[in-house]
């Protein structure tokens, strides 16, 4: 516990003044938290704080956000403790709005799940906890697209003790497969050496020692092995909505991935994004998220399947996704949502659903390193983006201007160089 009493001692001197209107509290260190509290600051002014488990870069020597480490993130009734404490000293004994955020899915369950402990000091502006869980497992995720008739890749799903390549087999998959847990928060909370965020068997034997490593780890919940859809990184897409607190979704802004990070602690995670309109993906989110009476933010991951030319939906996030700063690089600021719905009388937007459209490009990599790994079909439109300044870094920010932090960006758009040779495939 020694977090609770080193983070409450820090409230005393800390940066965020009692005349700020309200105080964005941010779950997480990551680069999702950071263009959280950025867009806070560019819409409003304010300042944000951040609960990561280690100080980050990221965070860093910033003017806009002030971390407040816990370290023991796994400790719940530690972390929800210092939670509150946080929550109650920046409501000023609940006599200013505190928003409760988090950039993972661990995070966003544990507050949700304890909404009513945080009531007094904060507001928590997420889905409740009975939709969440009901589309945050593989298989609650899988009979729900199958309700709306939403293309999904072939599954099965793989409990301990289960024949995996039996299940796999019965299901249609085949190798290369994917694999992936169905509950990401136990995924979290187990190691083993080798764990992925998403991994790539070859064969039946693959499966099978994967299955054993995850159990022995004391993973017990279920392991998703899907058809791996053909085609390149560009294939990905992401579809980001916003539902108001009646459940009726108002805004939709969906982009395509342009490069995939390798690297095994980040496999997956999107490097560049190209925002733009995709009615067909929009309209199939919308109406699976207002059948759900959904609130709050959610992201649907997703790739386009070039043997039937479908749109395969993979999974629902229930927050913003890691990268999500590419919906406000095209200009809608994500923090005014917020605000709007939560703390003040809701949406000023007067039409009922608003489709962003806007062409922008997102990218945390250099515009050399980018240039040498778009697909030949994006190169004409990387190329126009970059030349009339369509482009943004979420990390590149005017209002930081502490040298040390202009140094962390730039070693860090190096290391990216060195990411890229070490693990990405050959362009």
């Amino acid at each position: 516990m020694r977090g609770v009493s080193a983070g409450l001692g820090r409230l005393e001197s800390m940066r965020i003044e009692d005349s700020q209107p309200f105080v964005p509290l941010i779950l997480g260190g990551d680069i999702g938290a950071y263009s959280l509290a950025r867009e806070f600051h560019e819409a409003y002014g304010v300042r944000s704080v951040a609960i990561p488990s280690v100080m980050t870069g990221l965070l860093a020597h910033s003017r806009i956000v002030e971390p407040r480490v816990f370290a023991d993130h796994a400790d719940e009734a530690g972390l929800l403790a210092f939670i509150e404490a946080q929550a109650r000293g920046l409501s000023l004994n609940g006599t200013r709005r505190v928003l409760l955020l988090a950039s993972n899915d661990p995070h966003t369950r544990l507050i949700v799940e304890h909404r009513e402990r945080f009531k007094t000091w904060a507001t928590v502006p997420y889905a409740d906890l009975t939709p969440l869980l009901a589309v945050t497992t593989k298989e609650g995720f899988d009979a729900l697209c199958a309700e709306h008739g939403v293309p999904t890749p072939a599954t099965a799903v793989v409990h301990a003790g289960e024949d995996g390549p039996a299940a796999a087999r019965a299901a249609g998959v085949g190798y290369p497969a994917i694999v992936k847990a169905s509950d990401s928060v136990a995924w979290h909370d187990v190691e083993f050496p080798g764990q992925k965020k998403v991994h790539t068997v070859a064969s039946e034997a693959e499966l099978t020692a994967l299955a054993a490593a995850a159990e022995g780890a004391g993973y017990t919940a279920g392991l998703v092995v899907q058809d791996l859809i053909p085609g390149p990184d560009s294939g990905m897409h992401l579809v980001t909505f916003f539902a108001d607190r009646a459940g009726n979704v108002r805004f939709g802004s969906a982009g395509r991935v342009v490069v995939e990070e390798h690297a095994p602690g980040a496999l997956g995670n999107s490097a560049a994004i190209v925002s733009g309109a995709y009615p067909e993906i929009v309209e199939t989110g919308r109406r699976v998220l207002q059948d759900l009476g959904w609130r709050g933010f959610a992201m649907f991951d997703l790739k386009f399947d070039p043997r039937d030319g479908s749109y395969r939906f993979f999974e629902l996030n229930p927050r913003l996704g890691r990268n999500h700063f590419y919906v406000t690089a095209a200009g809608h600021n994500v923090a005014r949502f917020y605000v709007e719905e939560f703390l003040e009388g809701g949406l000023k937007q007067s039409e009922d659903f608003v489709h962003a459209t806007n062409e922008h490009l997102y990218s945390v990599l250099p515009q050399s390193l980018l240039r040498r790994y778009v697909p030949a079909d994006l190169h004409p439109t990387i190329k126009r983006l970059f030349k009339r300044g369509g482009h943004s870094h979420p990390l590149v920010y005017r209002a930081e201007t502490h040298p040390r932090r202009w140094f962390y960006i730039a070693a860090s758009l190096v290391n990216q160089y060195r990411k890229f040779k070490r693990w990405h495939p050959a362009p």
